[in-house]
């Protein structure tokens, strides 16, 4: 189990009553937040949805962990189920900031813990049903691209909201991903749900073949001098498709790798900026 399952079910622990999704998720986001260890390494990340910060990932591991037994559900709330026998193996800190939040929390009326989450982080408040203190952010004309590695998929989406994106253009050959959120479909349904377009342009990617054996910086230049002359040059409507794309609304080139030097879209990026007159922009996580 990972830690950041177990602060779950800690924070079930400690409330000693059933929490509804939305008190367990502002929990955790604030644990994020406001506390020294923020939750322990590779605690959940949270993007803007219907009531404030969300995290698509929280809540598939929390049905995983009902699937599992580990946490029950009864009328839209969570409690502990059968405790795992290494629940007691959290770090001594994330413990004490667990112990912090939920006893700050634990008391609060939903409305006044919403309102205190809302008028704290009014950026997260961007897609809100309820309240809307903050306009949702909207980017400069740019060729953005962004790489997801080493990121979870919220972080990654809240990355493009706050960045003002409103269109992804996924230009992986092959979609697919083991880190939840990255596949093509779960990709495009999760963009969908938070307002940004998803468009697929497997054209101009590069086989998973041809990036066997990369070692050096000059194995990534010959493969993308290849790139350049071959794909890009066959590729002349689907370039152009992305570029048309690039003009009408925020737009983003995405792939896997976090670093553009090793990923063929800072290539295509500037091919785009070229045919666009338009300055290349490489998106990075906020610290």
């Amino acid at each position: 189990m990972l830690n950041r399952q177990k602060v779950l079910m800690e924070m079930l622990h400690r409330a000693r009553r059933p929490v509804s999704r939305l008190e367990l998720t502002k929990w955790a986001f604030v644990l994020r937040q406001e506390t020294g260890t923020n939750g322990g390494p590779s605690f959940y990340d949270f993007v803007p949805y219907h009531y404030g910060p969300y995290s698509f990932a929280l809540v598939r591991e929390v049905e995983t962990l009902i699937a599992e037994g580990y946490i029950n559900e009864s009328d839209n709330a969570w409690k502990l189920g059968r405790t795992p026998c290494n629940r007691d193996t959290l770090p001594a800190a994330v413990s004490r900031d667990i112990d912090r939040v939920v006893r700050r929390l634990s008391l609060k009326p939903i409305n006044e813990l919403m309102n205190y989450v809302y008028r704290s982080y009014p950026a997260f408040t961007v897609n809100s049903k309820r309240e809307r203190l903050a306009p949702r952010p909207s980017a400069e004309p740019m060729v953005y691209t962004a790489g997801y590695e080493g990121l979870q998929v919220d972080g990654f989406l809240n990355l493009l909201v706050q960045s003002g994106i409103s269109r992804l253009v996924d230009v992986r050959r092959n979609p697919v991903a083991r880190r939840y959120g990255f596949h093509k479909s779960t990709l495009n349904r999760l963009c969908g749900l938070i307002g940004i377009c998803y468009e697929h342009v497997p054209e101009l990617g590069i086989a998973s073949d041809q990036r066997q054996s990369l070692e050096s910086p000059a194995d990534y230049s010959m493969l993308f001098e290849s790139y350049e002359r071959n794909t890009l040059t066959s590729e002349n409507v689907a370039v152009e498709r992305v570029a048309r794309l690039i003009v009408e609304s925020p737009s983003v080139l995405v792939c896997m790798e976090a670093d553009p030097c090793f990923c063929h879209r800072s290539r295509l990026a500037s091919e785009v900026a070229e045919r666009t007159g338009l300055p290349v922009v490489h998106l990075e996580p906020r610290p």
